[in-house]
C-alpha cells in the first residue's frame, strides 16, 4: 500500500511517500520512505520483480479518474476514458527525479483549454505567490459541466466521509495534485517492459464484482484506496502516513485471510454507474 506524495522536493517522514508491504505469511514485512517519486516507482519495480509466481495487489491512495465528460474535453477525442487521459497527463505534465514538475503551470493551461470548450475552469489551488494565468487560489462557482465528486466521493459523502474533490490542487487535505503526478506515474508503470504483462487497473481492465479480483499467478492488480475510511492503529509507526499504511496493509491481509476482501470488489451499482465508473471515473477499493 502506497502513500503517495506531490512533493516538489525530495522529501521524507511527515507528509511524504510511504509503502507499506505485507504477506499472509509474514504480516508486515517492510516500511519504505523513498524521498522522490522515481525512487518509490524504482524501489515497488524492485519489490514486484521478485513476485512473478504470486498476485499482488498494489493499493495508491490517490483517485485514478475525473467525473465523468473531463476525458473527451480534455483530449478532444469524443470516446476518450481514463487511458486516454492517463496519457494525456503522461505526455504533458513534466516530473523529475527530484520531484521537480510543473503540475500547476499545465493545469492553469488546462484550465484555459477547457473554458474554451466548455466554459469552465475546475481546477483550482496552487501555494507561493499569486498567478495571473487561469489557475485561482479559491473554488470556482460551479463546475458545470462537470460534477464536483465521482460517483465514489458522492457515495463516501452519503455515508458522512468528507474526500476532497479532485479538482483541489492544494491546501490542506486535497488530492487534486497526487492524482495528477500519480496518474502520470502510473502510465508509466503500465508501459514497464517487465511489469507491463502482469499489471491489471482495477476496475478499468477488470471490470468490477467479486470476479474481479480472480488473477492468475504473477498478476499484479493496482487500485485505488482510500486510508482516511479505516480507524488508524496509531500505535504502529510514530508518523501517521506510515501508521496509516500499516494500518490498511494488515487490514487487507485480515479481510483476505478471513474470505471478506472479495466484497470490496464489488460495489452495488446501476448500469450506468458501473459503465461511468469503467470507462472513465474509477473506483476507490472497499466502498460498497
Amino acid at each position: 500500500m502506497v502513500d503517495w506524495s506531490a512533493n516538489s522536493a525530495p522529501k521524507r517522514g511527515r507528509d511524504s511517500i510511504w509503502i507499506a508491504v505485507g504477506t499472509p505469511s509474514a504480516g508486515v514485512e517492510h516500511i519504505a520512505n523513498p524521498p522522490t517519486r522515481s525512487l518509490a516507482m524504482s524501489w515497488l519495480v524492485d519489490l514486484l520483480s521478485t513476485t512473478i509466481d504470486e498476485r499482488v495487489l498494489v493499493g495508491f491512495d490517490f483517485s485514478f479518474g475525473y467525473p465523468a465528460g473531463f476525458a473527451p474535453v480534455l483530449t478532444g477525442e469524443p470516446h476518450a476514458g481514463w487511458r486516454e487521459v492517463w496519457d494525456w497527463l503522461a505526455a504533458h505534465i513534466s516530473d523529475d527525479d527530484h520531484n521537480g514538475n510543473d503540475r500547476f503551470d499545465v493545469m492553469a493551461r488546462v484550465n484555459e483549454r477547457l473554458e474554451a470548450a466548455v466554459g469552465s475552469a475546475p481546477f483550482w489551488g496552487y501555494p507561493g505567490r499569486s498567478r495571473d494565468d487561469m489557475l485561482q487560489r479559491r473554488r470556482p462557482a460551479t463546475y458545470e459541466p462537470f460534477a464536483e465528486f465521482r460517483l465514489v466521493e458522492q457515495r463516501l459523502r452519503a455515508a458522512g466521509f468528507r474526500p476532497f474533490s479532485a479538482w483541489q490542487l492544494a491546501y490542506n487535505g486535497s488530492v487534486g495534485s497526487q492524482m495528477l503526478l500519480g496518474m502520470r506515474a502510473l502510465r508509466h508503470l503500465v508501459a514497464h517492459p517487465d511489469l507491463g504483462d502482469r499489471l491489471c487497473i482495477w476496475p478499468f481492465d477488470t471490470g468490477v464484482g467479486v470476479r474481479s479480483a480472480h488473477l492468475e499467478s504473477g498478476s499484479v492488480l493496482v487500485a485505488e484506496v482510500w486510508p482516511s475510511m479505516l480507524p488508524l492503529r496509531s500505535d504502529v509507526h510514530p508518523v501517521r502516513d506510515a501508521a496509516q499504511m500499516i494500518t490498511l496493509v494488515s487490514h487487507v491481509m485480515e479481510r483476505d485471510a478471513s474470505g471478506a476482501l472479495s466484497t470490496w470488489f464489488d460495489p452495488a451499482l446501476t448500469q450506468d454507474a458501473a459503465q461511468a465508473v469503467r470507462a472513465e471515473e474509477g473506483w476507490t477499493l472497499g466502498v460498497t
